[in-house]
């Protein structure tokens, strides 16, 4: 459970990243662990002194429980036991009713076990003296749903408050859908729930959940002329007020943030919005998340324009950033680390392992997105382990 790459403290440097960078990344933990999500929490923050440093959690699929916490403490991410067992934030015997237990989507009723049984995508916003966990999971009827909790200390009681009703209908995506065994106009899932936060000219901090349309999981063949579509996937933006009892209102529709287009092998998902020197930036991935076809994308976000610009590709299995060894990164979280400088924390496949001949064999690795250079002047984003990788 150890790792060469230890995420860094808060006084870390640039100069101190490149000077010890790995030729190639190690897991944080030698464990499945999709769609890592790090948060750093301080002695301000819920749960206090106590609960201060950085924390772990990711995807857990087809289990009794769900998100279960590691915890960085000498050197290593090592599980949270509490009470002598690791500790997770749904336990088991304590998941919700509204939860599915094996219902099959609607939409692609072919799913295996462990994409059907899902609980994906764990991310922590803290805010207002609480901690709001967004996720997703399958209800009853077998559809994805965006859902929240919400509790004072990471390891405490959780209350969860069910999911968020925003989920649209195939027709809102594709006029053009003929209807299927799932109805003429069903329900499309709705995953990925991340909080992004901006300052209006009245001083205001406004705060928006996006959320991802996983229209790839809806394909038809057109009955006229035979062509195969794949309904597309925008990324969401709704803004809400949070309740003091955690509770979150929504405040008006939804809008489009952005959608997939050609060149993004179908889909975008797992966004993440990191504001820096007076600009945000949108993160997301694209692709098959199974295979060397995911990556990752960065571009400039107005979040209260609702504008989306100049993307340009991140971080590919190509990336000399991944040593050769991994392939498939994607769905990114970021913790800062310094002055205009983030650790990025993201899952990867082996090479030689993939989804359809190996499973769920994903690894959390760390790299670094740096909005600095050396000498400290304001630059355009970039990959750290890209520009400064070692020589092979």
């Amino acid at each position: 459970m150890t790792s060469s790459v230890l995420p860094p403290d808060a006084t870390r440097t640039l100069g101190d990243i490149v000077a010890n960078l790995p030729r190639v990344p190690e897991p944080l933990l030698d464990e499945t662990m999709p769609d890592p999500f790090v948060l750093r929490l301080t002695a301000t923050s819920p749960g206090g002194a106590r609960t201060a440093g950085l924390w772990l959690m990711a995807t857990t699929n087809d289990q009794p429980f769900a998100f279960r916490l590691y915890r960085f403490d000498g050197g290593r991410w090592v599980p949270h036991l509490k009470d002598g067992k690791h500790c997770a934030l749904f336990p088991e015997g304590r998941l919700p009713a509204w939860w599915n237990a094996g219902e099959l989507d609607p939409l692609s009723p072919d799913l295996p076990r462990d994409l059907v049984v899902a609980r994906w995508a764990p991310e922590i916003d803290v805010r207002h003296g609480l901690l709001t966990l967004h996720y997703t999971a399958r209800d009853r009827a077998g559809i994805l749903r965006s859902a929240y909790a919400t509790a004072t200390a990471i390891d405490g009681e959780w209350t969860d408050h069910g999911y968020l009703d925003i989920n649209v209908r195939v027709k809102d995506l594709a006029p053009g859908y003929p209807g299927g065994p799932a109805g003429e106009n069903p329900v499309v899932g709705m995953i990925d729930g991340h909080v992004a936060a901006a300052i209006d000219a009245q001083g205001t901090e406004r705060t928006f959940l996006l959320t991802k349309v996983d229209g790839n999981g809806l394909q038809w063949t057109d009955p006229v002329t035979g062509q195969r579509h794949k309904a597309p996937t925008p990324i969401l933006s709704h803004e809400f007020r949070q309740e003091a009892d955690g509770r979150i209102t929504l405040l008006g529709p939804a809008k489009v943030l952005v959608t997939n287009g050609p060149h993004h092998d179908g889909l975008i998902e797992g966004q993440f919005v990191l504001s820096e020197d007076g600009q945000s930036h949108l993160f997301y991935s694209a692709g098959f998340f199974g295979n060397a076809e995911y990556r990752t994308y960065i571009a400039k976000l107005d979040l209260l324009a609702n504008e989306v610009r100049d993307e340009r590709l991140l971080i590919d299995s190509g990336n000399p950033a991944l040593g050769g060894q991994w392939n498939g990164p994607g769905h990114p979280s970021f913790v800062r680390v310094g002055e205009g400088l983030y650790a990025m924390y993201l899952h990867v496949w082996r090479n030689g392992t993939d989804y359809s001949k190996d499973g769920d064999q994903r690894r959390a690795i760390q790299c670094h997105v740096a909005f600095r250079d050396l000498e400290g002047r304001v630059c355009e984003p970039f990959l750290v382990e890209e520009r400064f990788s070692p020589p092979a």
